[in-house]
């Protein structure tokens, strides 16, 4: 075969034989260019690739760093710090309203919700801080870029740029995370959208704004909306108008700049500016804005019938002892802990305090002028002065001082008279307490009505040997007592420990000092140191006068360890000593080793309307912020007396004030012609004097004394220190608050009855006896018909208290 005439090697017909193809030749590059391109083209790839790792790297950063957020960040069951509130009853509307409110030195917030919270408020904080709210995923990337841009890169305008939408600042309310500057700010920044991102994906707007506006800060330490509605206008957050929303809106931009109180210039000017973006972004009519930027800016604080001081009342501060104590008992927490729980739980506590009470009391104990309370300045040494000490000063300007044998350097400061009251209603209700003379400068100072204790003096006398004795049927009305001791010098029973002082004997037993016959003495004795005349005296007279040695006797009979139990168990008095307070001494002249608070004696006396005795208490019912019921008080009521006792003591304690051998005689209040009954009560050397007094409404008990028990006759003299100090402060206080009270009497009870007495022997008149008196005794216990035979010349003395005795002067009267 012809290879050479293959169809392959044929040429083509009627045509050109085709060329031999050329081969390529490579277009010419510049070699300086060809390098640029391949290097940026490298750098690109490193670059996406680096970035890739960046991010990469930053996502598993933000993850890990916050990987500990726990419930940060869980809005649905959100525990933020929110102060709590004492709500008490207006007695003129029996309405609910608030008292007092229990804040810590860092914040005072109070939760609304978001249906509380105006529109026009939601919006005043939404058109200028993030008005893309709605719209965006938690964080605004553009202006975020553009600020990172200006913060890290080229500063491209003239300040620092906020690129924070509301979930950013929401996340900063809520965390410590706040650092920001240089690469620290860069890393919490990142952290920070992260955190937005992420709540963006799992809450609805509506939530993360009811937080936001529930946890944004104002001036000092309040925090919240509704805090500052509250603080600010006296409002409660649904009631804020346009202009005060805006205004509330503004301080947080800047709360020194723009803080209502010191620059409200400024404020003004941002108030303003919020209105108008809120028309400009059609939320309010131009209308609207220009009638709102009219607007003057006034404040709550204006209002001088509203309280600005954050100083808590003595009631609040003896309110916030007994809550925190009650927690520590309720949760098994210290007293830290229940502290803070209760300073940042948003509990409610509904007070039993009458605000009028509270008010009209604080204003007596105000003092001004010693309108009531003499002030009896004297030098005490002290070891330290404090800056509420006034230091006692040299001629030369140097501060007075003493250097003890160890080296201890006293130092000297001037004081004066204290004192307390308090007023409590027969269910156990601390109405009103103040515990310190003159303006209250601190909370949870020294509150000498709740919790200082003090020597009772003769006010136990009626609480623990009378009424015991008219229990037990020991004694009577009329019983006969004899006025004068117990126990007689050479009975050597009572130490005469002046005497064993003054020779050297006060470390020989009773039995070694029985060689010593001037050792002893007679005892009691009666105020003003008389042992009384001998005579006999009817049961109300010695009551009504306080004689010692009446009182003793009745005591006697009872036995001082039952007057003891009664009124340590029974009346609750526990910080009466069990130990060392058992005895006459104690228990019927009122020496104990601490004694007992206002409060708790006031409580005692309760007793004396209708036998029955209710704790004291301040509180009712405390409820959690969802409005559940977290504590009840633990008050306890029970009868104490019998009804009968009960009435029989009252009217025998109303011959204090009554009848004209009383100890206050005639300075009964005068109320609507309503009655009372109190009783006086000095301690040794005239170191505490006091009064508790009662009406058909209150009780209340009146402390006078100083903080370091002094005799108070060494800076007033025996005629200023007296228990009519303390009487006429209680009077004054009682006319005052039961002005416009109608007419009440104290219950009787069916099982008393009146009688007439024989005033010589005591027992019921009979017909030859030629002086009588009335008395109230138990229907089922009356004395005997005296049937003696009286001498129709001898002539008793008569009973005065069948009559009030008006403005007579009892200034020489022993109180005591």
């Amino acid at each position: 075969m012809n290879v050479s005439n293959s169809r392959r090697e044929e040429p083509p017909k009627g045509g050109r034989a085709p060329r031999e193809p050329k081969e390529p030749r490579e277009k010419a590059k510049h070699p300086i260019l060809r390098a640029l391109g391949r290097t940026l083209a490298t750098l690109i790839c490193l670059g996406i690739m680096v970035c890739s790792l960046a991010a990469v790297a930053a996502v598993y950063y933000a993850v890990q760093a916050t990987a500990n957020d726990g419930n940060l960040l869980d809005l649905d069951n959100i525990e933020l710090s929110q102060s709590s509130t004492v709500v008490a009853t207006d007695p003129d509307t029996g309405a609910q309203v608030e008292y007092a409110t229990l804040r810590s030195s860092n914040s005072h917030r109070v939760w609304a919700d978001l249906e509380q919270i105006p529109t026009n408020l939601q919006y005043a904080f939404i058109c200028t801080e993030d008005k893309d709210f709605y719209n965006e995923p938690g964080v605004n990337f553009k202006r975020t870029i553009g600020a990172m841009v200006n913060e890290y890169l080229l500063p491209i305008y003239s300040s620092k740029q906020g690129a924070s939408t509301l979930e950013q600042q929401l996340i900063k309310n809520l965390t410590s995370d706040k650092s920001a500057s240089g690469v620290e700010g860069a890393l919490r920044k990142l952290r920070e959208i992260y955190r937005a991102l992420c709540l963006s994906r799992t809450y609805s707007k509506e939530t993360i704004l009811e937080a936001y506006l529930n946890t944004i800060s104002f001036t000092g330490t309040i925090q919240g909306v509704q805090t500052a509605a509250n603080e600010y206008f006296n409002k409660d957050v649904s009631q804020l108008t346009l202009w005060e929303c805006a205004t509330i809106a503004s301080i947080t931009k800047n709360p020194t700049n723009y803080n209502p109180y010191t620059n409200p210039e400024n404020l003004i000017h941002r108030r303003n500016f919020i209105m108008y973006n809120m028309w400009q972004q059609g939320i309010i009519s131009e209308e609207d804005y220009r009638n709102g930027a009219a607007q003057p800016l006034v404040l709550a604080e204006e209002d001088t019938s509203k309280k600005t001081s954050s100083v808590t009342s003595y009631f609040t501060d003896a309110l916030f002892t007994e809550v925190v104590r009650d927690i520590m008992d309720k949760e098994g927490v210290d007293e830290s802990t229940a502290q803070s729980m209760l300073y940042t739980g948003g509990y409610t506590i509904e007070a039993t305090v009458n605000p009028k009470m509270q008010t009209a009391m604080e204003n007596l104990m105000l003092n001004e002028g010693d309108a009531y309370f003499p002030a009896g300045w004297h030098e005490e040494e002290v070891t330290s002065i404090s800056d509420d000490d006034v230091q006692v000063m040299n001629a030369d300007g140097t501060p007075k001082t003493r250097t003890g044998d160890d080296g201890t350097v006293y130092y000297y400061r001037n004081v004066r008279t204290q004192a307390a009251m308090v007023t409590l209603d027969y269910d156990g209700n601390v109405l009103a307490m103040v515990g310190g003379l003159g303006e209250k400068t601190k909370s949870l100072s020294l509150n000498r009505a709740y919790s200082v204790t003090r020597q009772t003096g003769s006010t136990i006398k009626p609480i623990g040997a009378y009424a015991l004795g008219v229990e037990y049927g020991l004694v009577n009305w009329s019983t006969m007592l004899n006025n004068s001791p117990l126990y007689q010098k050479q009975d050597m029973v009572i130490r005469d420990e002046d005497y064993c002082r003054k020779n050297g004997l006060m470390g020989l037993s009773d039995s070694q000092l029985k060689a010593y016959p001037n050792a002893w003495r007679s005892w009691p004795r009666n105020y003003g140191g008389n042992y009384g005349d001998g005579s006999d005296l009817p049961l109300w007279n010695g009551l009504a006068r306080s004689l010692n040695t009446i009182a003793i006797r009745v005591g006697d009979l009872v036995g001082a360890s039952n007057i003891f139990n009664f009124v340590y168990n029974t009346l609750q008095l526990t910080t009466l000593d069990p130990a060392n307070d058992v005895g006459l001494a104690q228990m019927v002249m009122g020496s104990q080793t601490h004694g007992v608070t206002p409060t708790a004696l006031a409580a005692a006396f309760q007793i004396f309307y209708d036998g029955e005795y209710t704790t004291p208490h301040l509180y009712t019912r405390v409820l959690d912020r969802d409005g559940n019921i977290y504590l009840e008080n633990n008050a306890t009521s029970y009868q104490a007396l019998t009804p009968q006792t009960a009435y029989i003591m009252n009217r025998l304690l109303k011959n204090v004030l009554y009848s004209n051998v009383g100890t206050a005689s005639g300075r009964y209040p005068n109320s609507n012609g309503m009655e009372s009954f109190g009783k006086t009560g000095t301690a040794s050397d005239e170191k505490d004097l006091w009064f508790v007094g009662g009406t058909p409404y209150y009780v209340t008990a009146v402390w006078w004394g100083y903080d370091a028990p002094y005799d108070m006759t060494n800076t007033l003299g025996k005629n200023q220190a007296k228990t009519r100090t303390c009487v006429t402060a209680w009077k004054a206080y009682m006319e005052q608050v039961q002005a416009n009270l109608p007419y009440k009497a104290f219950p009787t009870s069916d099982g008393v009855v009146e009688r007439a007495y024989c005033t010589q022997s005591g027992l019921l008149a009979g017909a030859n006896c030629p002086s009588r008196a009335t008395g109230y005794y138990r229907a089922d216990d009356l004395p005997d018909t005296c049937n003696y035979s009286h001498s129709s010349g001898v002539a008793a003395a008569q009973s005065a208290d069948t009559a009030p005795v008006v403005g007579q002067d009892t200034t020489g009267l022993d109180t005591d």
